[in-house]
């Protein structure tokens, strides 16, 4: 009877174990899921010119997560917010597109930039670097508000006027002049092994939302 008592004993501690283990994993996987925009380094909202973009949905982990963004008011504007984590920092600075040096005539900038205007299937593209970004500004060639030159100085303008993500180890901006169906304008950085990308439909939108991240 007493040998029995201990076999029924040991069973019964093991379960506990396995309960208690199996509790704590869900537990602990609970813990690792983001719901909520201040669970992540993006920010609530946005306000460029007369658009206010507002986060309206967060989901995935603490190392791979996604916020959405729309304007309030207008179905036209929208942007994503990304994290994603890799093996390694090599692996995350691949996923960047950043252009260190492009060949083509060159133009003067506004604050002390100079880049280089390349053309190419009815497009014109502007490279410039700045710190540890390199910025392509994209023109429709039947863009008749304005010039290349124009909307690379607009853009230049606004990552001069506020700091891009301070400890990104490098990033790339490609902005479109003209408002975008698809969130074609992209922020991309690394910082190790993570990678953040902001997309959106609007270019000025677009950098705002890179700019005030955490």
């Amino acid at each position: 009877m007493q040998r029995k008592t201990k076999i029924i004993t040991g069973v019964t501690a093991a379960l506990a174990i396995v309960t208690l283990g199996s509790g704590t994993a869900r537990q602990m996987h609970a813990a690792n899921n983001v719901s909520a925009v201040s669970q992540t380094t993006a920010p609530h909202t946005v306000n460029v010119d007369h658009t206010k973009l507002v986060a309206n949905s967060t989901s995935g982990t603490k190392q791979n997560y996604t916020v959405k963004y729309t304007a309030k008011g207008s179905a036209d504007s929208s942007a994503t917010f990304q994290k994603k984590t890799y093996g390694s920092a090599t692996l995350a600075a691949d996923q960047v597109d950043y252009v260190g040096s492009a060949d083509g005539p060159t133009v003067k900038l506004n604050h002390g930039s100079r880049a280089v205007v390349q053309g190419t299937m009815g497009h014109t593209y502007v490279h410039w670097t700045k710190g540890d970004w390199s910025v392509t500004a994209v023109t429709n060639n039947a863009d008749v508000t304005g010039t290349p030159t124009q909307f690379a100085k607009r853009v230049n303008t606004q990552i001069s006027q506020r700091n891009l993500p301070k400890k990104a180890d490098t990033g790339a901006i490609t902005v479109y002049s003209q408002d975008e169906k698809n969130e074609t304008n992209s922020v991309s950085w690394h910082r190790g092994k993570q990678l953040y990308q902001v997309s959106g439909t609007v270019a000025d939108a677009t950098v705002k939302v890179a700019q005030s991240a955490n």
